[in-house]
């Protein structure tokens, strides 16, 4: 039987790479964090060289009533979702530990009858989600000229992407029309 017709194997790669995805989310979140930290402050260190450099009193105040009006209102716009901020250090590491808990609970019951295709079917609609979700953090991370935590992003994506296509494939192999779980009665 081959892979794809395994239902067992497919399970196993969906709960793996569901806990992939949490790492790789994690991962992203805490450079994420540490690296805006640390742009921030480079940032505003070299807009105060900038303007010590250009000795004009007039120009240099002006520019650091522009930087101070910057800093308030634009210095990082936090990206919502229905009002809901999505960088929220609680949603975050929420999501990371119903990420684990989802990998445990497909590993655990996916081959249970009654419990297998629910654990499925929510694997896909997190990964989903995720994965839509990812795909909007690349393009900010690359607008914020982060290819760090836009490739980090990016790899979570693929990874949330498997988990759908595999949660799928192991649902199709649970279904008594998939070729897989028809026996040859000959």
């Amino acid at each position: 039987m081959d892979l794809f017709g395994n239902r067992v194997a497919l399970i196993r790669w969906t709960s793996a790479m569901l806990a992939i995805s949490a790492l790789l989310f994690a991962a992203a979140v805490s450079v994420e964090g540490s690296g805006h930290r640390e742009s921030a402050s480079v940032v505003a260190h070299d807009e105060a060289a900038e303007s010590q450099e250009q000795g004009d009193e007039a120009g240099e105040t002006s520019k650091h009533q522009d930087s101070a009006a910057t800093s308030e209102t634009g210095s990082r716009a936090e990206p919502t979702l229905l009002g809901i901020n999505l960088e929220d250090s609680r949603l975050v590491w929420g999501f990371v530990g119903v990420s684990i808990l989802l990998a445990v609970a497909v590993m655990r019951f996916g081959v249970v009858a009654p419990f297998g295709n629910t654990t499925l079917l929510l694997a896909i609609l997190l990964a989903g989600v995720a994965a839509i979700l990812d795909g909007r953090e690349i393009f900010l991370q690359l607008d914020r000229a982060n290819a760090t935590v836009a490739g980090l992003a990016g790899l979570t994506a693929l990874a949330h992407i498997a988990v759908v296509i595999l949660a799928a494939l192991a649902w199709r192999a649970a279904s008594p029309a998939h070729p897989a779980t028809i026996r040859n009665t000959r």
